[in-house]
């Protein structure tokens, strides 16, 4: 099977096999990462504290809620209208879907958009 050549690194300047990503990249994600985990509100203060955490899993446990839209397993409940902009609906379940980790990343990165000015 053919092997993609080496790619060489605009940071460290060194030839690395396709595909992988060299030490300083890695550790630059890291760094990056962290500083916006710094700045990100905890959970509770999020919305999700003890009472959503309990309320959440009872409601994957349901049958019909097992699978997300897409097909893949149900791990998250996603809201239907954003908490963000409709936090008086975190708890109702009428505005509550089955989701997973992908979908959930998706929907947030579309209100992200949706929410930064031009």
């Amino acid at each position: 099977m053919p092997v993609r050549a080496p790619s060489v690194c605009g940071y460290c300047g060194k030839a690395h096999p396709s595909g992988e990503r060299c030490a300083t990249v890695k550790r630059m994600a890291r760094e990056r990462k962290a500083r916006f985990d710094e700045k990100r509100p905890a959970a509770a203060k999020r919305g999700y504290d003890k009472e959503w955490a309990r309320e959440a899993s009872a409601f994957l446990a349901l049958p019909e809620n097992e699978l997300c839209r897409c097909g893949a397993g149900a791990c998250v409940v996603m809201h239907v209208k954003s908490i963000r902009a409709r936090p008086d609906l975190r708890m109702v379940k009428s505005n509550w879907r089955p989701g997973c980790q992908r979908c959930n990343a998706i929907d947030a990165a579309q209100e992200r958009q949706e929410r930064k000015p031009s």
